[in-house]
């Protein structure tokens, strides 16, 4: 390159804007690059003290056919800006000119980062008449940075544009708007496209307005289980501020709705929570789903005042919900609780061995602590954990008892624990939550199977290319990667034959099953579920044979 000399480019700069010859100036300029940052701070001055209108016009020209120097030296859109905000009316002539393409997006980006007061019927008029991608892209951006609700419409036409940077500029933009209407154009977009689904959820969550969260709220009732995961991923990113929205939800019939609305409080913890879903609970909900997630969503909850009320899970007619009423039951444990089990275990009937083998299965150490010393459920304890447990809950419940002194009891249980081998069938069960997958371990035990559980869908993915199972239960409805997804991942190994999987989940959507049986699904087994079930597809698919 051709050395530039400092002193010729300075004064030739000068020259140029004093005379206001625009050509040799920008062809100056253009050559900013090339000087030391001495020589460029002293062109900026004389550019910057340049008379107004030829200056806003001179580095309008210059951006727009030299764009590197907008971005390597953002000392030159400071000026302009500086200048365009002096004069406000020279800017809103030029946008009405007819101009190349590139100096149009030039001016409409300016309009926008300067919040161009009066600009919106010009860019409206730009935006109607102009056939430019780019130019149709600035002007949509400019629009929702102006914050201009007038647009909302004209905006929203390009949301359907079939040019997907035209219609990530118009989500962005409406965004901006946030208005109620413009959040209404946005949700009617969703189901279209999952990567286009989740920017728009972002920009709700990203605005967490009443109407950005009523809007992510809808979403919780999708038909489509990417939308339903990501909302209520956002959701609960959010926080307590969810919360007010979700108690309203519990005023709701709708089941589905009921469980991801548990889901989330549970996870978000906010004890506001508490008394409606007590409520809930009063009103004995028909649906043992709901029942199942409202205990479960307790037990994250610190439940004081009012615990005895979680008794009355443990006598439900569903062994699932009586699994999450005792963990809700151990984590919000105290001696009146304590005093309402002895009385549930005290007749060592069939009903107290039910509650006790319920509260094993869940893996409830502070209530076993608790009643250990009781004759009554030491007897209930034994006969379960010696005959019927899975080995880690036997082993675990063993060990408790050794801690606290009753190392004589596990002696004498020990010789009567079952000594049979488990069955080389080898099954995954796949959920987010921790009650189900303790469930899954004493179901699938029950039926001479080996389990290996996974809370996280991506560990039983990297599980099933290191050691395959002989088959997989996973759950629909799971943070990250959902089941559809996760059949997705393990059909590209294993053909249905192969491997079968079984998805198993309280929604029961036209889009989601067919989802799943697109993906490779063999079958799909509705929640709540007992042995029996787990038992029959199992027999289905070939895996078992009938006891």
């Amino acid at each position: 390159m051709t050395e530039i000399n400092a002193k010729d480019f300075i004064e030739e700069l000068r020259f140029d804007i004093r005379e206001q010859d625009m050509i040799k100036a920008k062809l100056v300029l253009s050559k900013i690059g090339a000087v030391d940052e001495s020589i460029r701070k002293m062109a900026l001055f004389e550019l910057n003290r340049a008379e107004d209108t030829f200056a806003i016009t001179l580095i309008v020209n210059l951006i727009a056919d030299y764009k590197h120097l907008g971005r390597d030296y953002p000392q030159l859109k400071e000026i302009l800006y500086a200048k365009s905000l002096y004069h406000p009316e020279l800017l809103l002539s030029m946008l009405s000119r007819e101009v190349k393409p590139e100096n149009r997006v030039v001016l409409v980006e300016v309009a926008g980062e300067i919040r161009l007061e009066g600009a919106t019927s010009q860019l409206m008029g730009i935006l109607n008449e102009n056939e430019d991608e780019l130019v149709i892209k600035a002007v949509i951006q400019t629009l929702g940075l102006l914050g201009e609700t007038s647009a909302t419409t004209a905006i929203s036409e390009y949301l359907y544009s079939g040019n997907l940077e035209l219609t990530i500029a118009a989500i962005y933009a409406l965004g901006q708007l946030a208005s109620p209407t413009a959040f209404q154009r946005l949700a009617e977009k969703l189901g279209d496209d999952p990567d286009l689904d989740i920017m728009i959820l972002d920009v709700f969550a990203t605005d967490q307005s009443p109407a950005a969260i009523e809007r992510l709220n809808e979403g919780l009732s999708s038909h489509y289980a990417h939308l339903r995961n990501a909302a209520k991923q956002r959701m609960r990113d959010m926080g307590g501020k969810a919360v007010p929205v979700l108690i309203d939800n519990l005023l709701h019939d709708d089941p589905d709705l009921l469980i991801h609305t548990l889901n989330l409080i549970g996870e978000i913890g906010d004890e506001s929570a508490i008394a409606p879903i007590r409520k809930l609970l009063h009103n004995e909900p028909k649906d043992a789903n709901v029942r199942f997630a409202a205990y479960e969503a307790l037990g994250f909850l610190p439940v004081a005042k009012g615990a005895f009320a979680l008794a009355q899970g443990l006598t439900d007619s569903v062994d699932n919900v009586r699994t999450a009423a005792a963990g809700a039951i151990d984590r919000n444990f105290n001696t009146m609780l304590a005093a309402g089990l002895k009385n549930l275990i005290h007749a060592g009937d069939a009903e107290a061995q039910q509650v006790t083998e319920t509260v094993l299965n869940a893996g409830c150490e502070v209530i076993f602590n608790n009643l250990l010393e009781d004759e009554a459920f030491q007897n209930c304890a034994l006969t379960f954990l010696s005959e019927r447990a899975h080995p880690d809950v036997r082993s675990r419940f063993f060990d408790l008892m050794k801690k606290n002194g009753y190392a004589e009891l596990v002696d004498r249980a020990t010789g009567k624990a079952e000594s049979k081998a488990e069955t080389a069938l080898k099954v995954f069960a796949v959920d987010d939550s921790k009650m189900i997958l303790n469930i899954y371990r004493g179901a699938l035990h029950s039926l001479g199977c080996a389990s290996q559980l996974f809370e996280f869908p991506a560990e039983a993915i990297k599980a099933v290319s290191a050691d395959p199972p002989d088959f997989i239960f996973t759950d629909l409805n799971m943070p990250h990667i959902n089941g559809i997804e996760l059949i997705r991942e393990v059909r590209r190994r294993f053909e249905k034959s192969a491997l079968p999987i079984v998805m198993v989940t309280t929604q029961n959507e036209t889009q989601d099953n067919e989802a799943a049986y697109a993906a490779g699904v063999n079958a799909i087994l509705h929640k709540p579920f007992t042995a029996q079930d787990l038992e029959k597809v199992l027999v289905e698919e070939g895996k078992l044979t009938n006891r």
